[in-house]
């Protein structure tokens, strides 16, 4: 519940370690988070990481952002809080703020929740344009009602979608240059200045010319859009994302196969739990899976692909069963 996170953050006396998930979301909360922490003048560590965690270096004081509780729950140590917006199985007998606990069908992404929890405590008005860049990245404002409120009070609205592309792009062009983005976002004095930054546009203008001239191969069972993108960069989402809005009954499953990898994105309109299925189709082939109802992803081995497919479409079937 929100008052176990406040009364967590509230009781904070110790130098704490944050993970936090590496996507626009996980970012934006890290940087509302750590603005909070610097105003109280709490000592603080970070690592910014993939999901589902692999390996998590311990420490006496911990708190997961972005992170789902069945995932972060493997990491935990005794003094810890986990703020996440995504499906979870069990309450756990600690501090976590998850809207879901109260409503299953919730979507607040990350980034505001982190505003939400610290503004109880402190006046961080100056990062609420950061967890509306969040909530954007994170779709929020596609999939709740109060998300689209929360952003469209910007009158800069256009700027906070864009900013939320141009964090997107830079974690698309370079590898593990997310703490990079995250110095840009700490030290920006405005919404403006990250918009101005040269080095978010060139990343931005790259990742559009690679999706202009990308290459993808289609095929198309019943409802279902597989569509395997041909590019140095991970730019499958935004490609699931763009056959999404053109095609608004189907279920988009873009994928991209690497050196030993499948990387896998799904997108749907469609009233299929997408982050159910994703989860066992890809248990079944050895890999990870999960996300939300209408947007979910999965990561396999790259000869396991063709068996994906025919999972899915099974699961997908079964639902409409």
């Amino acid at each position: 519940m929100k008052e176990e996170a406040v009364e967590f953050l509230k009781n904070l006396g110790e130098e704490v370690k944050i993970i936090s998930h590496k996507d626009v979301d996980g970012i934006c909360a890290l940087v509302i988070l750590i603005n909070f922490l610097r105003k109280k003048g709490i000592k603080y560590t970070y690592e910014l990481k993939e999901v589902p965690l692999k390996e998590v270096e311990k420490a006496k004081t911990m708190i997961f952002l972005d992170i789902s509780l069945d995932n972060a729950l493997k990491f935990i140590s005794e003094n810890s809080l986990i703020i996440d917006h995504h499906q979870f199985n069990k309450k756990p007998k600690m501090p976590f703020y998850n809207p879901r606990e109260k409503d299953p069908k919730s979507y607040i992404p990350a980034s505001y929740l982190v505003y939400e929890v610290c503004s109880e405590l402190e006046n961080i008005e100056e990062t609420k344009w950061i967890a509306a860049v969040g909530v954007i990245g994170d779709k929020g404002d596609e999939n709740s009602e109060f998300c689209r409120k929360f952003v469209d009070d910007f009158e800069n609205r256009e700027e906070l979608d864009l900013i939320s592309d141009y964090i997107f792009s830079a974690t698309l062009v370079e590898h593990d240059k997310e703490y990079k983005i995250l110095e840009i976002l700490l030290n920006a004095k405005s919404s403006k200045e990250v918009v101005q930054n040269p080095y978010l546009k060139e990343c931005y203008n790259i990742i559009q010319n690679e999706i202009s001239k990308s290459n993808n191969k289609i095929e198309k069972e019943g409802n279902i859009i597989f569509v395997e993108v041909i590019s140095p960069y991970n730019i499958k989402s935004i490609i699931a994302t763009r056959i999404l809005e053109k095609n608004k009954d189907a279920i988009v499953v873009a994928y991209s196969v690497f050196e030993d990898s499948c990387n896998i994105s799904i997108r749907t309109n469609t009233e299929i739990n997408l982050g159910e299925i994703a989860k066992k189709v890809a248990e079944f082939c050895g890999g990870d899976g999960g996300g939300h109802r209408k947007a979910a992803g999965a990561r396999i081995k790259r000869d396991k692909i063709e068996i994906f497919k025919e999972e899915f479409i099974s699961e997908v079937e079964k639902f409409i069963e």
